[in-house]
Parts: C-alpha cells; sequence; structure tokens
C-alpha cells in the first residue's frame, strides 16, 4: 500500500526539518546531541529519516558507537540510491507506532479505514507515535505525551509550509 505524500511531509516537520540538506547524516544534529550530552548531561536524538529507516530494516538497536556509524554509513549509501521521498515512505510502511501495531497494518488499525483517507490530524497523531509509541499499559500518560508531541508536529510542520510559501513567493517577485 502507498503511502500518500501528505505523511511524509509532517514526517520531516516531525523527525528531520533538515532533510533537504544533507545526505543521510545531519552533522548540526549531531554537534547539538553532543553539546547536550556534554553540557547538560541530557541525551537527544540525532537520527534522520534515513537512519531510522535502516535502524528499523536491521533491527540494531543497540546502543554503541559502532550500530551509530554503521546505521550512518548505510544511510548515506541508501541516499545514492533512492529518493528522500521513497525513504520516508519506506520507514512509514515499516516503523513500530505502538504495542501490536506496525507498518501499513497498524496504521490502518489505527484510523479505521484506508490510509489513504487519513485526516490531517490522524496523520499528525500517526507521526507522533514514532516519538511515543503506543504502550499496552499506562496509557494515560502516554496521551499527555502524545498530545503535546502532535502540537509540536503541527507547528513545525506550519512554520515549514510558510518558508516554502515565502520562497516561492520571492522567486515569483
Amino acid at each position: 500500500m502507498e503511502i500518500p505524500d501528505s505523511f511524509t511531509s509532517y514526517l520531516i516537520a516531525a523527525e528531520d526539518h533538515r532533510s533537504p540538506f544533507h545526505y543521510g547524516v545531519d552533522h548540526i544534529g549531531i554537534f547539538r546531541a553532543l553539546f547536550c550530552r556534554i553540557l547538560n548531561g541530557e541525551t537527544q536524538g540525532a537520527s534522520t529519516i534515513e537512519q531510522q529507516f535502516v535502524r528499523v530494516v536491521t533491527g540494531d538497536y543497540s546502543h554503541s558507537i559502532l550500530r551509530k556509524l554503521k546505521e550512518q554509513m548505510l544511510a548515506i549509501l541508501l541516499t545514492k540510491k533512492r529518493s528522500k521521498e521513497d525513504i520516508a515512505k519506506a520507514y512509514l510502511a515499516i516503523a513500530y507506532y505502538g504495542h501490536n501495531c506496525a507498518g501499513t497494518k497498524g496504521v490502518e488499525s489505527i484510523l479505521g479505514n484506508s490510509i489513504q483517507q487519513a485526516s490531517e490530524k490522524q496523520i499528525i497523531l500517526i507521526v507522533a507515535r514514532l516519538k511515543y509509541p503506543k504502550p499496552s499499559t499506562n496509557v494515560v500518560r502516554w496521551e499527555g505525551k502524545i498530545h503535546h508531541r502532535a502540537l509540536y508536529i503541527k507547528a513545525r510542520h506550519q512554520r515549514a509550509t510558510n518558508k516554502s510559501r515565502h520562497r516561492m513567493l520571492r522567486t515569483v517577485a
């Protein structure tokens, strides 16, 4: 089943807003994550959509530098062979969305209908599950997290859409 384009625009806004500017590895994101780790001791993600796809395909979720380097190399090679849009759609088609819910079949079970008929709100909530997959227990706490993540994604997508429109208007003028 084909993932609609609308899903990928929200995915990029949520997970990899610098996607158009890198080749599978986001160096700015890596430096930001390292800086936050060293300065504040907090862990932040820096994986691109390509890296996330590689992680799901390989099934390697170990916490090691070697895994990260391998993931980055495969992500770079992948972007040489496939378009970012194809990689994003492939990732959404196999991603884990929560307890007993993965891939397009999982998305359709969440939606209760075809993925092609998903509303904007439903798309945002599906993409939000990539960061916060639905657990089998403690769902009330999860609902709060998913609500805040959905607001973040919607705002980030709106900013990206406004920037894109602004760039188009400048090139036309």
